[in-house]
C-alpha cells in the first residue's frame, strides 16, 4: 500500500477524532480509489473525512463545509491553477502536501505555498528496511538523445517521437526487454500517445502481450486494463505520463524509460514505479534514453528546498569521471564509487570522454599553477622596487611593477627597459 497515504490516513483519522473536518484530495481517478481502499483497509470511518478529486472540489467550493485540514496528495502539482483555486479560497485552513519529489516538474520550489519541508526517510534506507524493492538499473541507450530539440522546459514531444519511433529503435527496445526482463510485468513510459500505441503494437507483433492506454481511455476500460495487468494477462502497459504518480502495483517488476526528460521529478516518479516490494523481488529499470545522465540514479540522496530551484547532480565529479557509470559489458548502471560492475563483475574502464575530461582538468590545473607562479613573482617584484628608482630595477617585470606603483604608463617602462638593454631590437 502507498506508505505516505497510510501515514496521512492515520493523521486524518486522528483529526476526525478531535472533531475536525478533513479533506484528502487527489488529482486522478485511480488515486481516488486507492486512497479510499486505504481508509477502508484500516477501518477508518468517513464521518468528517472527505476523499475527493482536486478538479471536482475546485469547481464546487461552495457546496462543501469549510475544512479544518486539507491534505494534498502528489503536492508537486500544487502550483497548477486548479490547486491554487482551492489554496487561495481557504487562506486560514491548515494544509499538508504529500510527495516523493518536492519540486515542480520544471525544478521550481514550492515555497510560495508551503511553509515547512519535512524530509522523510530516504529511498535507500527504505530499500534496506524492505519497504522498497532493491533494483538493477541498465542503460542500453537505443538512440542518440543529444540531437533532440527542447521546447519550453522539456524535450519536444514530436522530436522525441520521431527519433524513438524508428524501426531499429523498436527492435533495440524489445531485445533489451528480452535480455534483461523477459516475462516480467512491465510499465513502459513513452514520449507521446502515438509513440506509446506504436510501441505496444511492436511488443504484440513480437509475441509479448502489451496494451496502450492514456487519459482519454474510458475509466472502466482503464480499470479493466489495470486488473488484467495485475492478473498477469498483460505483460506490458505502454503509456505516456498516466502511471507517473501514485500508481500502486506491486506486480510491476520492470520499468522501461522511453521518455527522455529534463524533469528530475518526473524521472524519479517514473523510474521508481517498479520499486513496490514483493517477495523475492529485484526490480529492473531499463533506461533506454540515458535519463540517468541528467538526473543521477533514481534513489540518490537529494537536497530538496522550498526556497531555491532544484539543481540536478553534476554528470562528472571534480576529477572528470562520470558520477554514474555504465558497464560496457552488460550496461548495468552504478555509482562511480564502484570500480567493478556489481552485476557482471567486469572491471570498469574509463571512457574516451572521461579521459578527455581528466586531460582538460589537468591542463587547467597546470595553467592555474603557472598563473599563480606569475602572480607570485609579480608580487615579489612589486615588493622589491619599493623605495627604488626605475634605474635600479633589475628586469622587465620589476620595471613594470615600478611603473604601476608610481603611476607611469607601460610605454614609459618599455622605453626605459630599452635604454637599459633589456629589450632586444
Amino acid at each position: 500500500m502507498p506508505g505516505k497515504t497510510a501515514v496521512f490516513a492515520w493523521m486524518a483519522n486522528k483529526s476526525q477524532e478531535n472533531h475536525k473536518t478533513v479533506w484528502f484530495l487527489v488529482h486522478r481517478q485511480e488515486l481516488l480509489k486507492q486512497t479510499l481502499d486505504t481508509f477502508e483497509r484500516f477501518n477508518i470511518p468517513m464521518t468528517t473525512i472527505m476523499v475527493g478529486m482536486v478538479a471536482t472540489v475546485a469547481n464546487h467550493l461552495n457546496d462543501y463545509p469549510t475544512p479544518d485540514l486539507i491534505v494534498f496528495d502528489e503536492a508537486h502539482f500544487s502550483m497548477a491553477n486548479t490547486w491554487r483555486k482551492i489554496i487561495n479560497y481557504y487562506p486560514d485552513v491548515y494544509m499538508i502536501g504529500l510527495t516523493a519529489t518536492p519540486c515542480r516538474l520544471d525544478g521550481k520550489p514550492l515555497g510560495d505555498i508551503y511553509d515547512d519541508l519535512i524530509v522523510g526517510i530516504t529511498a535507500n534506507e527504505l530499500i534496506e528496511l524492505g519497504y522498497l524493492s532493491d533494483y538493477k538499473y541498465y542503460a542500453p541507450c537505443v538512440s542518440d538523445i543529444g540531437s533532440l530539440k527542447i521546447r519550453g522546459k522539456d524535450y519536444d514531444t514530436q522530436s522525441a517521437t520521431e527519433l524513438l519511433s524508428q524501426r531499429a529503435v523498436f527492435s533495440n527496445v524489445i531485445n533489451s526487454y528480452k535480455k534483461y526482463a523477459d516475462g516480467l510485468q512491465t510499465i513502459c513510459y513513452c514520449s507521446s500517445i502515438k509513440h506509446s500505441e506504436d510501441m505496444a503494437s511492436e511488443f504484440n507483433r513480437n509475441g509479448i502481450s502489451a496494451v496502450h492506454f492514456d487519459g482519454n481511455t474510458p475509466s472502466k476500460i482503464r480499470a479493466d486494463i489495470i486488473q488484467r495487468f495485475r492478473d498477469g494477462k498483460i505483460k506490458i502497459l505502454c503509456n505516456v505520463d498516466l502511471i507517473s504518480v501514485g500508481f500502486d502495483c506491486p506486480d510491476c517488476w520492470c520499468c522501461i524509460l522511453l521518455r527522455p526528460t529534463l524533469s528530475t521529478a518526473l524521472y524519479i516518479q517514473q523510474s521508481c514505479r517498479a520499486l513496490r516490494p514483493a517477495e523475492g523481488k529485484t526490480a529492473i529499470i531499463l533506461d533506454c534514453v540515458n535519463n540517468y545522465q541528467r538526473h543521477g540514479l533514481p534513489t540518490d540522496d537529494r537536497e530538496w528546498s522550498l526556497n531555491s530551484d532544484y539543481k540536478p547532480p553534476r554528470q562528472t565529479d571534480s576529477d572528470g569521471k562520470f558520477s554514474v557509470r555504465v558497464c560496457e559489458e552488460c550496461y548495468a548502471t552504478f555509482p562511480s564509487t564502484e570500480k567493478i560492475c556489481p552485476v557482471c563483475g567486469a572491471e570498469y574502464k574509463l571512457t574516451r570522454q572521461e579521459i578527455k575530461n581528466i586531460a582538460e582538468i589537468q591542463l587547467k590545473e597546470i595553467k592555474r599553477q603557472q598563473e599563480e607562479r606569475k602572480d607570485n613573482y609579480k608580487n615579489k617584484c612589486a615588493e622589491a622596487v619599493k623605495g627604488k628608482t626605475i634605474e635600479e630595477c633589475k628586469n622587465m617585470t620589476e620595471i613594470m611593477a615600478w611603473c604601476k606603483a608610481n603611476g607611469k604608463k607601460p610605454g614609459y617602462g618599455y622605453i626605459m627597459a630599452k635604454r637599459k638593454g633589456m629589450v632586444r631590437k
